[in-house]
């Protein structure tokens, strides 16, 4: 564990052998940005369409928020398996 000072706060870091920055190639940091901005479209792109579709459509705005909403969460509570898959669909 390292322990790092600045002014009168000690903050310690617990730093992996994995996480070291060495470990890290060009590669690497490719892939997690394609999947990192690919993450983001699939979270926020659905929800957006289905609230200013439902919006534009005649649906309250609540209700339209809240399906949005829904959706948004759905997708988050299921993010593992979605960045599993963009992780073998990127190699």
């Amino acid at each position: 564990m390292e322990t790092s000072r600045k002014g009168n706060s000690a903050k310690k870091v617990l730093r992996l052998q994995s996480q070291k920055m060495e470990n890290l190639t060009p590669e690497i940091l490719a892939k997690s940005m394609w999947v990192s901005t690919a993450l983001a479209m699939i979270f926020t792109l659905p929800p957006l369409g289905l609230f200013i579709g439902l919006y534009e459509f005649g649906v309250n705005v609540g209700a339209a928020a809240g399906i949005g909403f829904g959706v948004h969460f759905a997708t988050l509570a299921l993010s593992r398996k979605i960045a599993a898959g963009l992780d073998k669909l990127f190699d």
